[in-house]
C-alpha cells in the first residue's frame, strides 16, 4: 500500500504503507515538549488498529536501547518476545552500529524518522518493513515509539526463525518544527 501524497505537515516524506501515514499524523499532532510529543499524553486507546506493530524502545545506562514493549503481531512476526533485551542484539552485526547511531540522532536531534529496513533470513529470503520511529519527551528513562508496516516479503519466508538487517532501502528524517530563527550568519 502507497500513500501517494504526503502533505505539508511531514516535509515531503512519502509513506509507502497507509497506517505509516496515520501513526506519523497522530504523533505530529500530539502536545510536545522540546519538540518531541509528550509521552504523558500518549494514549494507546487513540490508535487500537496500530498497537499491535508498536514498539516502544528505552535508553539504558549505556546508551543502548532495550525493547520495553513489542506490539502483539510483531512477536508473532518475529517469533518471540524481546520485551527486556538490547535492539541491538536482534538485528545481526552488521546492523547493530547504524541501528544504535539511528536511535541516537532521534533523541539527539531531536527528529523522527521513516526509513524501510531489508530483513532476511538464514536462507537468503527478505522481507521489507516500514518503520516510523518518534522520541518521547517526559520520559525517564528516554524513550523512542516506532510504528512497523510489513511492506512485503518472500512467501517462503519462515517468520519464527532468525532474522537480521540485510540493508536500508530508503532513510529520511520528519522535522519536529525546530525554529533556527535566531541562528544568523
Amino acid at each position: 500500500m502507497t500513500d501517494q501524497t504526503s502533505g505539508d505537515v511531514f516535509g515531503g516524506v512519502l509513506f509507502r504503507h497507509e497506517q505509516s501515514r496515520q501513526f506519523a499524523a497522530h504523533m505530529m499532532a500530539l502536545p510536545r515538549q522540546e519538540f518531541c510529543p509528550l509521552r504523558s499524553v500518549f494514549d494507546p486507546l487513540h490508535i487500537p488498529d496500530l498497537l499491535p506493530r508498536i514498539i516502544l524502545r528505552e535508553r539504558v545506562d549505556d546508551g543502548n536501547f532495550r525493547y520495553r514493549l513489542l506490539g502483539t503481531e510483531l512477536q508473532s512476526y518475529m517469533g518471540h518476545d524481546p520485551t527486556g533485551k538490547l535492539v541491538a542484539s536482534g538485528v545481526g552485526d552488521r546492523a547493530a552500529g547504524p541501528l544504535q547511531a539511528y536511535m541516537n540522532r532521534i533523541m539527539e536531534h531531536p527528529c523522527s524518522v521513516r526509513c524501510v529496513a531489508i530483513f532476511a533470513d538464514q536462507a537468503g529470503r527478505t522481507a521489507l518493513l516500514e518503520y516510523v520511529s518518534f522520541p518521547f519527551s517526559g520520559a525517564t528513562p528516554a524513550q523512542q515509539i516506532c510504528h512497523v508496516a510489513k511492506l512485503g516479503r518472500d512467501s517462503t519466508m519462515d517468520t519464527n526463525t532468525a532474522t537480521f538487517v540485510q540493508g536500508l532501502d530508503e532513510i529520511e528524517g520528519i522535522d519536529l518544527g525546530a525554529d533556527f530563527s535566531d541562528i544568523s550568519w
